[in-house]
Order: C-alpha cells, then structure tokens, then sequence
C-alpha cells in the first residue's frame, strides 16, 4: 500500500491544506519591493510563455509566512533530529527563497474538514491556503481571496506555466473568474489515467486463452473461468468477475465505469451528442438504450454464474478477499489497479499474475472512456490580506522543480526515498503535482526499456523502472506494480497510451461544479437507479423497471440538469473540448 500512495501521492493525491497569516502577522519585511508590481501586459499565461520575473527571486530579508498542514498519518515520517517545523523542506525554502513558513496548527487528514471549517468560519485566515474546489468556490463568493493573475505571470516559471496552459488550461479555468487567477490548480490531465479490464493471466495461460479485443471474446474467457477450473483445485469455486454493490460512492453504479464503456455508455460524463447538444452519458437521449443493453448483459452474466450471486450485499472487503482467495479472475478497474487492491493478491499468492487490456467493443462500435480534460484536486489560493501573493508562486516553482520537473527533480530527498518509501513530501503544506507525470514517466521508461539506456531517465523514473526490472529479474513481487503500469507491453499505462493516440477518449464537457439542483437531486435519482440496477441484475424485475426509472429520472432530475448544463455550455462558448482534444 505504501507504494500506491508512494506512485499516486508523489502526484499529490492526498489534499494538504495550508495559509499565510493574517495581515500584519506573516511578513518580517512590508517593505519588501518583490511584491510591488507596475505590469500592464498581456494578461492571460497563454499569451505570456515566460515570466517576467526571476521564479526563485530571493527574499532579503526573509520573509515569514503561517501555514496549516494535514496529510496522511504513517506515510511519511521524520529523521532523528527534524519535525515538521524543521525538515528538508523548511531548510531548502529558507535557503533557496528566503521565505520561513511557520504552522497555525496541524492535524490529520481525516481532522481536516472539521478544521478548515472551523477556520473559514472564524475568519482568523492564512494567506496561503490549499483547498478542494467546492471550499473554493464559497471563498470566492465570500471576498476571502485574492487576485494573483499579475504575480502569476510574473512569476510562474516555465515548467509551472506547461502545466496551466494549452491541453491544461482547464485546469486552471477552474480557478478563473471573469478572466481573473485566483488560484494554482492541482490535478490530472486526462492522460494521466482511464478505465480499463484486469484479467488473470496465469489463468489465460493455463487455459490458452488470448487477450479480448471483442466482447465475444471477453465472454469466452468469463465462460472459461467459470468452468474450465482455472485453479485447478477439482471444485466447481470459481467464478469470472469481481463486483461489489453493498458500498459504492456516489460516483459509482453498481458495475464500474469500464463495464458501461464497453457499451458506449459514459458514468459521471456531461458529453456532446450527434445533434451537438450536451446530454448525460448514461440516460442522455442517446445513451439511455446503451445503458440499457449493459444492464441486459449484466443480467445474462449474473445468470451464467459470472458474477458472484451474493455481489449485492458483498463490500469492497468481501470483493477484494475473494480477488485474493483466487476465487475470479477479472476485475473491471482503473489505470492504478496493480497498486490496489491486486499487489495484495502477490502476497498470498506470489504465482497470480493480471494484466490490464482496453475495454472491448460490443454491439456500438469501437469502445472509448470518458475522461475529464483536467481533473482538480485542489488550488492553492491567496487570502485577501496577504502580503505577498507572489510567494505562492515562487514556493509552488520550487516544489515542481524538486518533485516533477525530470531536469531539476530531487526526488529521493524530497519526495519518496526508494530503500524505505518514506513519502517525505507529505511534509510540505502545499503540494502541487505535474498532471501527467505518470504517462510521461511511461513514455521515458518504455523507450529507455527498448533501447536499454536508462541514463536519461530522471530519479522518480529510474526509481520506478529499477522496481519494475527487480521484478521481471528476480521475482520481487515489490515491483509487480511499477511492472504492470510503466513499462510497454501488458501494461496499464500501455493501455492509457492506447487510449491517447487512437483518439478513444470521450471528454466531459461540463467542467464547473454541481449546481444547487444536481446537488439536492442526484442523491434521489442515483438511490433509484441503484434499487432497480441490482434487482434487475438479480433477474428480481424485468428490464422494464428501467423504463420506470428514466421517467423518474426525467422528471426529477434529468430534464432540468441538461437544461442547465446546456445552458452554461452555451454561456461559455459552445467549444466542444472533444472538438479540442478528441
């Protein structure tokens, strides 16, 4: 588990919250002249490609600033003789930028929205804080930030600025009001993961059974794994594929993502139909009877036995222990699924072996996912009283450069140390991540792969190809997932690069948040569709309890969501980002 967290969270998936002081608390120097400016130009970062400004400018004398910190407890620890006020990140900070930072409090990460409401609702605000996009938007509706599109611009250096603009710019429209940056976003590009299928290959092997490119063929390969005794123990036990639905997330309906895309229908996905309307990608007007064939085939799979026939009171606990018991042998999944939960299935049984493959077409035609554009995870803000809104700026340049950045990156110091996968990063208030770190890491290590030179690769690379070769040479089931993720081949990454450059990605096209009506209506429809999802499934009603449930779902919620999606895609534009990217 440490080195999912090691993989995902060196990206900067866990949320940190941080903040300098109030006014007249932070700065030892008002004086200080690097946060005057008289810029009058351009004011966009697609027009201005480089700073206008030294990114690491020193302050002198140093500057003082407050922050909060909250990450995961046990993913990171301190060496004999540091703390969180004083560790590698606090040395090279002062040293390289002359900026302290000093902490308003600190707790764990499950404390943190407790905490941050607290704070929000005192008033008593740092400058600098890290927020999810929701916490955002009320901060900016309450005045509580401030406008940093000048130090943006004059500041950000050329690695922060690759990622807030071009195919990332919408990530930091997220943080864009009225053409105005009021904030630094955090988060993925849409290369940077995807759905995928899991299939035991050891089993295929055995079995001489191909990869699916089909749904033929994936159908083949259930029939066999719950037949043909893949486990060779003599006992009618084993059955095709993992599924839980005693606790799923909001995001979830009842079978994951990849299983609907095989059927062109798009979970959680606003995207452009062929009247050029924007509709939901699962009971859209075009994607209702698409959904519809996916839960006809599910139905036909839970009756051939494919399916664990206790799935709907079964959680992720009971669906992951029989993954682990080698009970089935497919797992409809994301780009991460070596990392979790199939690492675990090494350790009972170091002979499993999965390999990831694109979600085979069916009946529609060529199947695709459904990707954001950007993902946001988080923006780093100013607070109206800061006194140096430049300093973000300034800090979030140096974290890149130490963490992402492949030409400058300190990775084993400041990040994750290999010999002992100490996330040392998580000690740092205020992470931000290179949206695609992981496929370009892939792009590198593949091609150093196939050349054998590896001397070009960066230490977060090397770090991650050395783990994979451990693996494939020795057998050290701790390289299994750099393994089945990094390199060509049977890889998930591999399959992410499939996805990229057959151009088989279907893009969201709302990219703001929930209105009030989604917010207060999708709970009803979604525990709805949930119901009549498993007693469909189940064979407990007929597939006219969908129909049942679309005229729910239009009338709830459905009719008046489009319209206001609709709505604000025009207000916006009317640009397709499947136009743009796809």
């Amino acid at each position: 588990m440490k080195k999912f967290l090691a993989l995902l969270l060196a990206c900067g998936m866990i949320l940190s919250f941080a903040a300098c002081g109030q006014s007249g608390e932070t700065s030892s120097d008002d004086t200080d002249t690097s946060s005057k400016s008289d810029y009058n130009g351009p004011m966009s970062l697609e027009e201005v490609k480089s700073p206008t400004k030294d990114p690491y400018e020193k302050y002198d004398p140093a500057i003082t600033v407050s922050v909060v910190h909250t990450a995961n407890d046990g993913a990171f620890w301190f060496p004999e003789g540091d703390s969180i006020e004083q560790n590698v990140y606090t040395r090279r900070y002062e040293e390289e930028l002359g900026i302290k930072y000093e902490f308003k409090w600190t707790c764990p990460g499950s404390q943190s929205p407790e905490k941050v409401n607290t704070m929000l609702t005192s008033g008593d605000l740092p400058d600098f804080m890290s927020v999810d996009r929701t916490t955002f938007e009320k901060m900016y509706k309450a005045g509580m930030l401030q406008d940093i599109t000048v130090p943006l611009i004059e500041y950000a250096s050329e690695y922060t600025r690759q990622y807030l603009t071009g195919d990332y710019k919408y990530l930091l429209d997220a943080a864009t009001k009225d053409g105005k940056y009021y904030g630094i976003t955090n988060g993925f590009g849409y290369q940077d993961g995807g759905d995928m299928i899991w299939i035991r290959k050891d089993w295929m092997d055995k079995l001489n059974l191909e990869k699916p490119e089909t749904m033929e063929d994936l159908e083949a390969i259930m029939e066999a794994f719950k037949t043909q005794d893949p486990d060779g123990n003599g006992a009618d036990d084993t059955y095709a594929v993992a599924l839980n639905a005693a606790t799923q997330a909001a995001h979830e309906w009842t079978l994951n993502n990849s299983f609907f895309n095989m059927f062109n229908s798009y979970p959680n996905t606003w995207y452009q139909n062929s009247k050029g309307e924007i509709e939901d990608g699962m009971f859209g007007e075009e994607s209702r009877e698409r959904t519809r064939a996916a839960l006809e085939k599910a139905a036909e799979y839970y009756q051939k036995g494919y399916f664990n026939q206790d799935f709907a009171t079964m959680d992720f606990d009971m669906r992951n222990q029989d993954i682990y018991n080698g009970k089935c042998g497919i797992v409809f999944a994301d780009v991460w699924g070596a990392y979790w939960p199939l690492i675990l299935h090494l350790d009972i049984d170091p002979n499993a072996d999965w390999i990831p493959v694109p979600v085979v077409s069916g009946e529609y035609g060529e199947a695709k996912i459904a990707r954001d554009a950007a993902q946001v995870q988080n923006i780093l803000v100013a607070t109206k009283d800061c006194k140096h809104p430049e300093a973000l700026v300034k800090m979030t340049n140096l974290y890149h450069d130490l963490n992402n950045n492949p030409e400058t990156m300190e990775f084993e110091e400041y990040n994750t140390n290999s010999a002992d996968s100490n996330q040392i990063f998580l000690a740092y208030p205020l992470p931000i991540y290179n949206p695609t770190f992981n496929y370009e890491g892939y792009l590198a290590i593949s091609a150093a792969q196939e050349d054998g030179k590896t001397d070009g690769l960066c230490e977060a690379y090397k770090q991650f190809y050395d783990q994979a070769m451990d693996y494939e040479k020795n057998g050290n089931s701790s390289g299994w997932c750099a393994y089945r993720s990094y390199l060509a081949g049977d890889t998930s990454l591999a399959v992410v690069d499939n996805y990229v450059q057959n151009k088989r990605i279907v893009f969201n096209e709302y990219t703001a948040e929930d209105t009030d009506f989604m917010i207060e209506n999708e709970p009803t429809v979604k525990k709805m569709y949930d119901e009549m999802a498993i007693n469909v499934i189940t064979g407990k009603a007929d597939i006219s309890a969908y129909d049942d449930f679309l005229k729910s779902w239009d009338e709830i919620y459905g009719n008046t969501a489009t319209e206001e999606v609709n709505k604000w895609f025009q207000d916006n534009g009317g640009v397709s980002i499947q136009s743009s990217l796809g």
